[in-house]
């Protein structure tokens, strides 16, 4: 009797367990949608091509096809803000929901972004460092040969144009100025160049770079 009646409560349990499964399967199962839209330009009403299209929560990242419009399948159903970025454009969003085997459906409209990038280079920004120096003598005449480097540390702005002072300290203490100068120095770029002062008889003893300048953009 005892053991009969431990199968029954065996079997019931198992029977709950089982059950237990199957509802948290189909609390769990997850359901889909899709996501269909266009990307505008909100002063000429065109579709905007290559629009990097994102979502949060995050899905699929996509570009924008030939008359802005965009699809993302496959979308699991919830509340989803869309995304459009794009040079020349200020970024836009929109909501939507989506929906069991349903298609949402996204209007983005991007305004023209009519700000001028930053052109400006302040001075910080340019960089002037010596990399080497040597005495070299030819016949009675010294020289100082320097070889230094520029750079233009900006992102955006253009260095028209650039001068670069230096000192030479010799060992009869005689001073020697020298500058060099420069044009067209792109954002981001770096440039090597030397510099051969004459020093008459003197030795130099130490080169230093006394000041730097840059025209205004």
């Amino acid at each position: 009797m005892k053991s009969r009646y431990l199968l029954i409560m065996t079997a019931l349990l198992a029977a709950a367990v089982l059950i237990t499964s199957c509802a948290k399967d189909t609390i769990e199962a997850e359901t889909f949608g899709s996501i269909g839209g266009i990307v505008l330009d909100g002063e000429t009403d065109e579709g905007i091509v290559s629009a990097n299209i994102t979502t949060t929560p995050a899905t699929n990242a996509i570009l924008s096809e030939n008359g802005g419009q965009f699809t993302l399948e496959e979308v699991p159903t919830g509340n989803y803000t869309i995304s459009a970025r794009k040079n020349g454009y200020k970024n836009s969003s929109v909501s939507v929901a989506v929906r069991e085997g349903k298609t949402a459906s996204a209007f983005v409209v991007m305004q023209p972004d009519d700000e001028e990038p930053d052109s400006t280079v302040t001075m910080d920004e340019f960089e002037a460092s010596i990399t080497s120096w040597f005495n070299d003598a030819e016949g009675d005449s010294s020289f100082a040969d320097v070889n230094y480097r520029v750079s233009n540390n900006s992102d955006s702005g253009n260095i028209s144009e650039y001068e670069v002072y230096f000192e030479v300290e010799t060992n009869s203490g005689t001073t020697f100025f020298f500058d060099v100068a420069g044009e067209d120095l792109r954002a981001g770029q770096s440039r090597n160049g030397n510099l051969r002062g004459y020093i008459r008889d003197n030795e130099a003893t130490d080169v230093i770079i006394s000041d730097i300048w840059i025209s205004e953009n």
